[in-house]
């Protein structure tokens, strides 16, 4: 698919990165758009293990109806409760740690984000056969006082790796462009489209094949369908940039030098494992300014939570 399919309001752009590597037209794409599909990142290899990984997680929430770190959509007591999400998957799952420290993923993110990334949010979030609601049209942040200024270009960005099939009636919809709105003009727009179940005006379909990574921009609007009877499973790992985060948060200053240890940390593990031996690994060099991960203790856990670190 080229940028032109995109003109015409049909699909969302797209990158076949195994074959063509990142390129200037993706990202000016992906900058004017908000959004990328990123198509065959993960070997069937990777794929296989980070989906059992997955089910194991997912098989863990039902069994221990935890809310702990997992979001349900009734509380998890009742019977008809269903999890559809879970925090801080790199800290529960080796697969999904090496997965963190995906090379390729890296320097994708390194071009879009910049040099000085740093990993903020991991969860997986997922529609088991059990269902799930609607995905209300939304934007996943607007945390600055001038949010398009800050974001806009596209260098706050969620990267989701889908592990199973989001056909055009279960996956997500985003309208591009919007990631340049006013706050007025996104509360409109999304007000409208809420207003109904499940109402696509001026959105394109996100549909995905295992394996893929679909990037947005944290200001691009986006929303999903109710769906019953299907499965969706996808890791999600956000970005930002490591000199955002110091000078406005929304974290505190410590906080980029912790997650700078649990991204080396990542990367080192993923260095390490046998199975990956014919890569080569990322190399982290952010500014030397923000090379904070020396004024933190050595690390014992991936899970650093949030509220914990929390500037404002």
């Amino acid at each position: 698919m080229t940028v032109a399919d995109v003109r015409s309001g049909s699909r969302v752009p797209e990158c076949d990165i195994r074959r063509t590597g990142l390129l200037p037209e993706h990202v000016t794409a992906f900058r004017r758009q908000g959004v990328l599909a990123v198509r065959g990142l993960l070997t069937q290899e990777e794929l296989a293990d980070v989906r059992e990984a997955g089910k194991t997680l997912i098989d863990q929430a039902w069994s221990t109806r935890s809310m702990d770190d997992i979001v349900w959509t009734l509380e998890s007591h009742l019977p008809d409760a269903a999890p559809t999400r879970i925090e801080y998957v790199v800290d529960k799952s080796r697969p999904i740690a090496l997965l963190a420290g995906h090379p390729l993923l890296l320097r994708i993110m390194e071009q879009l984000v910049g040099p000085n990334l740093i990993p903020t949010w991991d969860s997986m979030v997922f529609k088991t056969t059990a269902g799930a609601p609607r995905l209300a049209w939304h934007r996943d942040a607007g945390l600055y006082d001038n949010a398009v200024g800050v974001t806009g270009m596209g260098r706050i960005i969620d990267a989701g790796i889908y592990l199973d099939p989001a056909p055009e009636d279960n996956c997500v919809w985003c309208i591009p462009e919007s990631n340049y709105w006013s706050d007025e003009r996104f509360t409109t727009t999304a007000d409208r489209l809420n207003v109904s179940e499940w109402d696509t005006t001026g959105a394109v379909p996100a549909v995905m094949a295992p394996g893929d990574v679909l990037l947005h921009n944290i200001l691009t609007l986006h929303g999903a369908p109710a769906v019953v009877g299907k499965q969706r499973r996808v890791i999600y790992f956000e970005y930002r940039p490591g000199e955002v985060e110091w000078q406005l948060g929304p974290h505190t200053e410590d906080y980029v030098g912790l997650k700078q240890q649990v991204l080396r940390s990542c990367v080192g593990m993923r260095a390490a494992d046998p199975r990956f031996s014919d890569e080569e690994p990322f190399d982290y060099r952010p500014a030397e300014s923000l090379q904070r991960w020396g004024d933190q203790p050595e690390i014992d856990t991936f899970r650093v939570p949030h509220e914990e670190n929390w500037r404002w």
